[in-house]
């Protein structure tokens, strides 16, 4: 089984690696879609502190079994998921904004609980 989640990724912390490896322990494949900075900085108003490609190499160093990819170069574009076809989406404790349309491609969706987010959100780093 596929699945695929999304994510920024800043600064890997402990809550994104929680997150990271909840959604593993549930598929035998496992895709993480990580946030252009220009897409996070249209959406937060900010890029993050870390380039794209140093994001996407931390997951990877982290856990070899997680494949990091780009995101869409357009916000909410949705075209990884029919590049992926994942059979499953795995959202976080704070992604309620994604979670309605994500339900629109009939994939099922399953939401990972929050690992101590008044210490590990990324805001907060």
């Amino acid at each position: 089984m596929k699945g695929i989640l999304f994510g920024v990724f800043d600064m890997l912390h402990e809550g994104h690696k929680h997150f990271l490896k909840r959604a593993a322990e549930q598929c035998d494949e496992l895709v993480a879609v990580v946030a252009r900075s220009e897409v996070v900085a249209a959406m937060k108003g900010k890029e993050p502190r870390q380039p794209l490609e140093a994001r996407m190499q931390a997951i990877e160093a982290w856990d070899k079994s997680i494949t990091a990819r780009a995101g869409d170069e357009r916000e909410r574009s949705w075209k990884v998921l029919r590049d992926e076809r994942p059979d499953v989406i795995f959202i976080g404790y704070d992604q309620d904004a994604i979670e309605e349309e994500l339900k629109g491609f009939g994939i099922r969706i399953v939401r990972v609980e929050a690992y101590e987010p008044e210490k590990f959100k990324s805001s907060l780093l």
